[in-house]
């Protein structure tokens, strides 16, 4: 019997080796947002003496996308499923503070070898994000901000209903070089973007 319910394709976070660019895991949404926000920052020149300078590009724009996330554990828990009985969602909050956390093991590696006298600082390497929405927009993210709202709660205190808040800005060659493996993705999602383009920008024909 063929389902009633369309075909949604899931958004969601899959994340790569940041050495390699192989897909190591991957956090989807429980349901996909409703909106997004886009902000662009424009790279330009600062000053100039020629004329033709503001037409100048010093390379892609700053692109930071927002999104709320809706994490609800209704479903599952009708289901029956244990990591929803047990957790609620907060393995799903868990995941996505993963994103912007060094792990227990990276802390407590850093610190044996500070006592050592082997380091003063180094920075923690993560998995590389990549924003996955539909099969035309898969860019390379940092995170810049996340909050997350908590709103229902089990007997046990275990949330079952919150809102994250994610802001991700989109890495393109000039953060990542052109020899990253991730690079490819954002140079395909502007090859996509400028084909899409070209469904509207026409030759201008005299009259």
């Amino acid at each position: 019997m063929l389902s009633s319910q369309p075909n949604y394709v899931k958004a969601g976070i899959v994340l790569l080796d940041p050495s390699s660019g192989e897909p190591t895991n991957a956090i989807p949404m429980l349901i996909n947002p409703e909106s997004l926000s886009t902000q662009f920052s424009i790279k330009s020149p600062t000053a100039s003496e020629t004329r033709t300078e503001p037409l100048r590009l010093n390379g892609p724009p700053t692109e930071t996308i927002t999104f709320d996330a809706m994490l609800d554990a209704t479903d599952a828990l009708e289901r029956g499923d244990k990591d929803a009985i047990s957790h609620g969602i907060g393995h799903y909050i868990a995941a996505l503070r993963s994103l912007i956390s060094p792990t227990k093991r990276q802390l407590l590696t850093n610190d044996t070898r500070a006592k050592e006298g082997r380091l003063t600082i180094i920075p923690m390497v993560q998995p590389l994000p990549v924003f996955s929405w539909g099969a035309r927009r898969r860019v390379p993210v940092v995170v810049s901000s996340l909050s997350i709202t908590e709103e229902f709660f089990s007997a046990q205190l275990n949330p079952l209903r919150a809102k994250a808040s994610l802001s991700l800005q989109v890495l393109t060659v000039d953060d990542l070089g052109f020899d990253h493996p991730a690079s490819s993705l954002f140079l395909d999602y502007l090859d996509g973007l400028e084909k899409q383009a070209q469904k509207v920008i026409q030759p201008a024909t005299d009259r």
